[in-house]
Order: structure tokens, then C-alpha cells, then sequence
């Protein structure tokens, strides 16, 4: 059986909340970009803020498009967004629907989030102010790409 993903336009798989590359030996996609690629695709992962608005992610999101488009050469691309990442990637498709030729949603919360809705209301009014949550939570998620990156330096340095 041969397996084909040598799309006309190239991939963006776009991570939710807390979303990153890979921690460690743990890749967000899994196995999926690699594979893609290895059957021709082009994927990129863009990254995104951990916790921002739908909003402020899709804005993000839209820049590194354009930077994909640029750099591939591409009119377009295909937009595959995990949880929260779907929401970014149905912003950046709606306010840019020349620059998407699809977006598709992996376990997207477009009904909700039962863990959203339980973070917003443990951050109780005047005991914890959201932008210092939302200030841990996004160092959190850099000190988690920070300790990737640095596993995967280790890594290349003992293979030397």
C-alpha cells in the first residue's frame, strides 16, 4: 500500500492550551508530523502563546501563515488545530479566508471547555488577578520548552 500526503498546500498543526512542540521525548502530534512528512508533506508547527485568547492566538497564528506562505511560496494552507488550537485556527481562517484552503478541528471545545470553565471560576475575584495566572501559566509552558530544548541538546551532545 503506498501512502501519499504530498499536499498542494503545506500543514500547520496548531496546539491548544498549554500547547508545545515536544517536552522531552513527548511530542504534542505524536508521531503525526514525522509521519506526514515522510509521506511528503510539508508541516510546520507554529507556535502560539499558552494561554491567550482565542483571539489574540488566531492573531499569532496569522502571522506565522504568512510566514509559511512567504517561505514555501504557497497561496495557501492547511490548517489542522488540536483543542484550543482549533479555535485559532477557525480565527485565522475566518479573518484570513484567502490564506486557508481548509481547517480542520481535533477534539476542538467549540461547545466549551469543562476545564476553562474551572479555571475561570477558581480565579475568584480579588484573590488571584487573571493576567498573573495567565502570566504562570505562560512560564510554565516556556519552562517546559526550555527543558525540551535543553534534553534535546544533551541528547545531541552525547551522540558527538
Amino acid at each position: 500500500m503506498q501512502r501519499n500526503a504530498d499536499t498542494h498546500y503545506p500543514i500547520l498543526l496548531v496546539h491548544g492550551l498549554f500547547g508545545f512542540d515536544r517536552i522531552g521525548t513527548f511530542e504534542l502530534f505524536h508521531d503525526i508530523k514525522q509521519a506526514l512528512r515522510n509521506a511528503g508533506a510539508r508541516v510546520f508547527v507554529p507556535h502560539l502563546s499558552a494561554t491567550h485568547s482565542n483571539e489574540a492566538r488566531g492573531e499569532q497564528l496569522l502571522a506565522q501563515v504568512e510566514r509559511v506562505r512567504q517561505g514555501t511560496g504557497a497561496s495557501k494552507v492547511n490548517l489542522i488545530g488540536h483543542s484550543q488550537g482549533a479555535l485559532a485556527a477557525r480565527y485565522a481562517a475566518a479573518v484570513a479566508p484567502q490564506s486557508a484552503a481548509s481547517v480542520t478541528s481535533v477534539s476542538g471545545p467549540n461547545h466549551g471547555s469543562e476545564l476553562a470553565d474551572f479555571l475561570r471560576k477558581a480565579l475568584t475575584p480579588g484573590q488571584l488577578p487573571e493576567h498573573i495566572a495567565d502570566t504562570v501559566a505562560t512560564l510554565f509552558a516556556d519552562f517546559c520548552r526550555y527543558s525540551a530544548a535543553t534534553q534535546t541538546c544533551h541528547k545531541m551532545r552525547s551522540l558527538q
